[in-house]
């Protein structure tokens, strides 16, 4: 490999951002190259182009392992073997909001420009990185999993396109370019399997229907010309074609088929007959209610909302007035029971709707929550083991045990869930809400363009 072939290679790794991209380290073999000249080879992982794979170095200390004669400055030498040793994944990307989502055994987490798939392995019970999707060439901007098919979801991003992928394959399917405006937030329509839903700023919705006799974008009828911009946006699980938006300046607009369309409502109290701004940080509709929805503001908290009487059923109260929720989701295993990430600092707390205050809370990390989702199919529980006390009988005629003091709050059962935590810092991990034990974390992850790296002179492992 020539010194121009050479810079060229590194001028292109460099060319673009390569927050898609892992870091990956690799030995190399087959390639003859000058001595003391350092090596640089480009990732092939899954479908990631090569422009924008960043350069991989080899370790000194390996480099020396590998040539055969170094006396001679001009002699040429031969390489080993290019094998990939190991992976290191970019971080989830803290600026849009729907980064994270899960279908069945699967989760997924945008970085800047790829989309990290982790999947249940069965036989170990752990979760492992599964696929790399890697097509968008500017900033993700939101993802949806799509609720018929676990093999199928949507991404957005900021370069006015759409694209529909299938993990199991690991390819693009089929993509929408050239839309109008970026797509911030998107959704797969409930009611139709073929279907995503996008919009930008303040609108209008925009539906691509994928396949069949009406295939191409069409304009929602209703969801148009709104006063503020739109934050993010949920469609109904149950109830065909009803779908709310959260605003940028608190506000709610609602538009069910056959009822009247509500728009910049249910405003929090204290904003009323202000101009004051408390954008929507999140909002889920309740899975096992028509009318119920969680809505957080930035400064207001949380409530619960009766989307038909247009009322606060519910205002949650925090332990600290400095606390404010970044992310919400509700949890399947438990009905009435659902769980916040903090903005400021990562503590997750457990909620139910019947009581104003949290269950419980746990510091999880330094740095604040960015997204979560909890999964609907979480991994089995590990067999007891040597923990398990042996010849533990119970008969009729067997001294009885009195139960163990709980308090107030341990009185509430956690649920058997995990929970996809993704914070401000790209760190990722998935939380055993039943245990309290992380299944794994990845403390730190890049979030920002990464142009170099090298390892330390001395050692094979910095």
């Amino acid at each position: 490999m020539t010194s121009k072939r050479k810079n060229k290679h590194l001028q292109e790794g460099c060319a673009g951002s390569l927050t898609q991209s892992p870091i990956q380290l690799c030995f190399c073999e087959g390639e003859r190259m000058a001595d003391k000249e350092i090596l640089s080879w480009y990732s092939t992982y899954h479908s990631e182009p090569k422009e924008m794979c960043p350069p991989i170095y080899l370790n000194p200390s390996v480099f020396e392992q590998v040539i055969c004669d170094t006396a001679s400055p001009t002699k040429e030498i031969k390489m080993s073997q290019v094998k990939q040793v190991g992976l290191l994944a970019a971080g989830c990307q803290p600026w849009n909001k729907d980064v994270c989502a899960a279908s069945g055994d699967r989760f997924a987490y945008c970085a800047t420009l790829a989309i990290y798939v982790y999947q249940l392995d069965h036989r170990y019970n752990e979760f492992k990185l599964r696929a790399i999707m890697s097509e968008h060439k500017k900033t993700i901007t939101a993802i949806s999993w799509c609720p018929h098919n676990p093999d199928v979801f949507a991404s957005a991003s900021a370069d006015n396109l759409l694209i529909i992928w299938n993990v199991a394959e690991q390819k693009a399917v089929t993509r929408l370019d050239n839309t109008k405006g970026i797509p911030t937030s998107l959704s797969w329509c409930w009611n139709a399997g073929d279907s995503v839903a996008f919009v930008s700023h303040r609108g209008p919705l925009y539906i691509w229907t994928i396949s069949g006799p009406d295939s191409g974008v069409t304009v929602h009828k209703e969801a148009h010309s709104f006063l503020s911009d739109i934050c993010l946006f949920r469609w109904h699980p149950l109830k065909k074609g009803k779908v709310v938006f959260g605003h940028t300046d608190g506000s709610l607009s609602i538009f069910q088929p056959g009822s009247k369309n509500q728009k910049h409502v249910l405003r929090p109290e204290s904003l009323e007959g202000t101009d004051e701004e408390d954008p929507v940080t999140a909002l889920e509709w309740d899975p096992l209610s028509t009318d119920y929805l969680l809505v957080a503001n930035m400064h207001n908290g949380i409530r619960l909302l009766d989307s038909e009487s247009l009322s606060c059923i519910t205002t949650f109260s925090f332990p600290s007035a400095a606390a404010s929720v970044q992310c919400l989701a509700w949890v399947p295993s438990a009905p009435g029971m659902f769980i916040t990430g903090d903005s400021q600092v990562g503590v997750l707390r457990i909620w139910n709707v019947s009581r104003v205050t949290p269950l419980d809370n746990f510091k999880l990390k330094k740095t604040g929550f960015h997204a979560l989702h909890v999964l609907n199919s979480p991994p089995a529980k590990k067999p007891f083991g040597s923990n398990s006390p042996k010849n533990h009988y119970t008969s009729s005629t067997s001294e009885a045990v009195p139960p163990p003091t709980l308090s107030q709050n341990q009185a509430f059962s956690l649920p058997p869930g995990h929970a996809v935590c993704c914070f401000m810092d790209g760190g990722v991990g998935l939380y055993d809400m039943g245990t309290k034990k992380w299944d794994f974390l990845r403390d730190l992850g890049h979030v920002e363009t990464i142009f170099d790296c090298k390892f330390k002179p001395m050692t094979q492992t910095f």
